[in-house]
């Protein structure tokens, strides 16, 4: 794992893109995702902000899956926002996803973040699962957000 920089957007966007895909088994009848333009434009955003961090897992160094955050929330600028968390299908079910997970909380933790949030899509039964074994709870859901509804999460990172 390295830290990823915005020469990095492409290979996130991508990653991301692919994790979006699998949404279209519960994502409402009509829904497109975003263009992949959008999403390099947005990964970019995100790795340029003075508060932005992304973490790329390499295998082979090949990309594998990444998480990126972002400071604060609409309501609390002392949180840490997970705002993606991805693992290319080829590594479902290997732990990537357990590890990234572990170094995003250490890197909000050392930034002295005491609590996080994430979304997800209410119908991502698979993430949903996986944050709440990991210690998050659903604060809320968002009626429509990206075109479908959101669940919203958080957690402590207080030890």
């Amino acid at each position: 794992m390295r830290r990823a920089w915005p020469a990095d957007a492409e290979t996130i966007a991508r990653t991301v893109g692919l994790g979006v895909e699998t949404w279209r088994a519960f994502a409402p009848a009509g829904w497109t995702p975003r263009t992949h333009a959008q999403g390099v434009a947005f990964a970019r955003e995100t790795l340029s902000a003075p508060s932005g961090w992304a973490v790329l897992a390499l295998v082979d160094g090949e990309p594998a899956g990444h998480f990126a955050m972002a400071a604060g929330s609409w309501d609390e600028p002392r949180a840490a926002e997970l705002r993606s968390l991805f693992v290319r299908p080829r590594w479902f079910g290997t732990g990537l996803a357990d590890r990234l997970h572990e170094a995003f909380v250490a890197a909000a933790y050392e930034r002295a973040y005491p609590w996080a949030w994430l979304s997800t899509p209410a119908g991502n039964a698979r993430a949903r699962r996986f944050y709440e074994r990991r210690g998050w709870r659903a604060d809320t859901l968002v009626d429509s957000h990206y075109g479908m509804p959101w669940a919203i999460y958080g957690r402590s990172l207080l030890p």
